[in-house]
């Protein structure tokens, strides 16, 4: 029984790419004192997260963030959104069950009405699967496709919980994948892991157990955290055991159907789980560190828009003017891995811009 399922597309390229994160910044070692007390600088210098950029509740959502974005890189770029013809939201954390974001985004940014647009629930990997769809819905289409990315997982990290009370900041990403003459290959590869879902989950608030009025009660746990129902509940060591044991496995993969190795890439981009879990499967694949880009310092963990966040905030120059070879891969929540390799500019990349909050 194979590992992993084996995508790849041609003709198609990444036309640009931008990411908006609000300006409330929340410094850690304030925030994190009154839990972790003493210890509060070794949590921090093991997670990586000196900052994060967090909304506020029930004003900001992923899908005011990700159209920010867009506006953000069409104001920029002068790039036509008339050609756009799909929206792809990749989220967790839409405004509402029904309807999507997807569709709310098309009217916002006034795209036309002969567009195809659904949301993608997807967390950390999600934003690898955005790519292949938007990649297969683009050469379908022989148009432009707009994949926006964005979560506010923070709404769903208890203040109170040791697993992930420092971990998760907030993030709206937009990126154009457009058809091309370029014969550059993108290939893809996916692995999941549903047995072990219970590692990475919300317990409430869908349709298996419906919030209630005890839904929003903080209780304490066996594993030592306080948290709500609708909070995130996290086995950190289930989840680093998966990842470090099957991420370098899923680039090893993908690497050899690409013929390549790490001296052909420029740049390894991983999910910004947290510093040490991206210095680990760094180290195991044998990248550089000065290949592999890091904002969970600054951002914090805003699941699967930390990778294009991280491009736009690391690397807006370089890909701006020129072309460089990325092998990427997302991974978490599921459990789920998506690993990709392909190339990335010359595009137009303003960077990271602010939502005033």
């Amino acid at each position: 029984m194979e590992q992993f399922a084996l995508a790849k597309v041609k003709n198609v390229r990444i036309a640009g790419l931008s990411a908006c994160v609000p300006s409330n910044v929340v410094d850690n070692k304030i925030f994190g004192e009154s839990i972790y007390k003493n210890e509060i600088s070794n949590v921090i210098k093991t997670t990586g997260v000196s900052e994060r950029r967090i909304c506020p509740e029930n004003v900001v959502t992923s899908l005011d963030l990700s159209v920010r974005a867009a506006d953000y890189l069409r104001e920029k770029s002068g790039y036509d959104f008339d050609n756009i013809a799909g929206v792809i939201f990749v989220t967790s954390s839409p405004d509402f069950l029904m309807p999507n974001n997807a569709t709310t985004a098309q009217y916002r940014l006034g795209l036309s009405g002969a567009t195809a647009a659904f949301d993608i629930n997807l967390a950390c990997s999600g934003y690898i699967y955005g790519l292949w769809v938007a990649a297969m819905m683009s050469k379908s289409l022989n148009k432009s496709i707009l994949l926006l990315d964005g979560e506010t997982n923070s709404h769903f990290a208890s203040p109170k919980d040791y697993a992930t009370a420092l971990l998760f900041g907030d993030a709206g990403t937009a990126s154009v994948i457009e058809p091309c003459d370029d014969s550059n290959e993108w290939t893809f590869v996916f692995e999941t892991d549903g047995s072990q879902r219970d590692a990475l989950i919300i317990p409430e608030g869908g349709y298996r157990k419906r919030i209630d009025k005890h839904s929003s009660e903080y209780k304490k746990y066996p594993d030592g955290g306080i948290r709500r129902g609708i909070d995130m509940q996290m086995d950190g060591m289930g989840v680093f055991n998966f990842v470090v044991r099957n991420v370098p496995k899923s680039l090893q993969y993908l690497m050899e159907e690409t013929n390549t190795t790490p001296d052909d890439y420029d740049i390894l981009a991983l999910h910004q789980a947290n510093l040490f879990m991206v210095k680990q499967v760094a180290k195991m694949m044998k990248f550089p560190m000065e290949k592999v880009p890091t904002t969970i310092q600054k951002f914090g963990n805003s699941s699967s828009a930390t990778i294009p966040v991280t491009i736009a905030a690391e690397l807006d120059k370089q890909i701006s003017t020129k072309k460089l070879r990325f092998i990427a891969s997302g991974f978490g929540a599921g459990l789920s891995i998506a690993s990709a390799s392909f190339e990335l500019g010359p595009c137009v990349c303003p960077g990271v811009t602010e939502y005033e909050c």
